[in-house]
């Protein structure tokens, strides 16, 4: 009978399930280690690796994909923050002079249409015209097609016939006209939205105007930053 002479076992393999490596390879943080166990003449045991086929993805798991998705995730955060920022600084959809005059008839056709009409005299510059912006835009919009409204640019000086007709010593100055073009009432300054309101509410349906005569602080018809300037014959932002 032949007898296999049995080999001593690696002492690398022996403690394989106590460190973390088998036959054929080791865990390490870094990944996995291939080696090859080999006996010896003397009786030691020699390992050499041997490079493995997969490397491993890095601490933390993910690896490209994970990389790609946090990459993607943090471009859409961005993208997301400058559109919120462009929208922010535009004021995209917010109450503008440009959405007002864009509602705008022209002052004769406003007095020939038979219909009521809203004249404000207003400028750019003007703080307290600024703040009735909201107020007057829903007015509009509200009544568009039963009221006109006609903006009227006091810096454009071919409305000066109708700022001395209508004794217009502030801005914003809101007169209210009848079908016949004959006004019924005069607001003045920043009034409240309720007065506003009532009003063109009044005289789409052709009632008594419930504020007549009613004043708030307003602007002066002079530019401030301008004493002496000269006004402008022709303003893109003007009605004829």
């Amino acid at each position: 009978m032949t007898m296999l002479q049995k080999r001593p076992a690696c002492g690398l393999c022996l403690s394989a399930a106590s460190v973390g490596h088998g036959p054929r390879g080791i865990r390490t943080p870094g990944g996995r280690v291939s080696f090859r166990c080999r006996a010896t003449d003397d009786g030691e045991t020699s390992v050499s690796e041997e490079p493995t086929t997969a490397s491993a993805p890095p601490v933390g798991g993910g690896g490209e994909e994970a990389g790609s998705s946090k990459g993607l995730l943090a471009g859409g955060a961005v993208g997301l923050g400058v559109a919120l920022f462009i929208v922010g600084k535009i004021g995209l959809g917010g109450p503008s002079f440009a959405a007002l005059e864009a509602g705008s008839l022209p002052l004769d056709e406003a007095l020939g249409n038979g219909k009521p009409t809203v004249l404000e005299f207003y400028a750019d510059w003007c703080d307290m015209c600024k703040e009735l912006l909201p107020s007057t835009l829903e007015a509009e919009r509200e009544y568009q097609g039963r009221v006109n409204f006609v903006m009227m640019n006091i810096d454009n000086s071919k409305w000066a016939p109708e700022m001395e007709e209508y004794n217009v010593k502030g801005i914003p100055e809101f007169v209210f006209l009848d079908a016949s073009g004959t006004p019924q009432a005069a607001a003045v300054g920043k009034v409240p939205k309720e007065v506003l309101a009532a009003d063109v509410a009044a005289l789409a349906e052709n009632r008594s105007l419930p504020y007549a005569r009613i004043r708030g602080a307003a602007s002066d018809t002079t530019r401030p930053d301008s004493a002496g300037a000269v006004a402008k014959s022709t303003m893109p932002r003007d009605h004829a």
